[in-house]
C-alpha cells in the first residue's frame, strides 16, 4: 500500500475524529520518514517535530499541542491537510531519488562472473 492509499484509508476510517485522523497521519509520517517518537506506554503519545515546532498528539486523552498549547478543531483540520500535503510531496521526492538510486546501483556491469 502506498502513502496516497494509506492517508485514503486513514479518512475513509469509520472513527472521522480529528484527533483520531492526525495521529494516524503522524503515524505514518512517522513510519515513513524515521523522524519523530512515540511513547511505549499505554498512551502512545506522539512528538513530531515539524517546521520551527513540535506537534504533541496524545490519543488516549484526545489532545492535540503544537509547542505545547492546546489545538482549536479548526486548527486540527488544518494541520490535517498539511500533514497530508507534505506525506504526498514527501512520496513524491522518495520514488525520483529510489529510482534514480536504483538505477545507479543496478545498472553497474557485473565484474568477475
Amino acid at each position: 500500500m502506498d502513502i496516497k492509499e494509506r492517508i485514503e484509508q486513514i479518512e475513509n476510517d469509520d472513527k472521522g475524529i480529528n484527533e483520531y485522523v492526525l495521529h494516524q497521519l503522524l503515524e505514518l509520517a512517522m513510519a515513513v520518514t524515521g523522524r519523530g517518537d512515540v511513547s511505549d506506554d499505554y498512551t502512545k503519545f506522539i512528538e513530531f517535530p515539524i517546521g520551527n515546532s513540535v506537534i504533541f498528539s496524545d490519543p488516549y486523552y484526545n489532545r492535540v499541542q503544537i509547542d505545547e498549547e492546546d489545538l482549536e478543531s479548526e486548527s486540527i483540520q488544518k494541520l490535517i491537510e498539511e500533514i497530508k500535503k507534505r506525506l504526498l510531496h514527501f512520496n513524491q521526492k522518495i520514488k525520483i531519488t529510489r529510482e534514480k538510486l536504483a538505477a545507479d546501483i543496478f545498472n553497474e556491469p557485473i565484474k568477475d562472473l
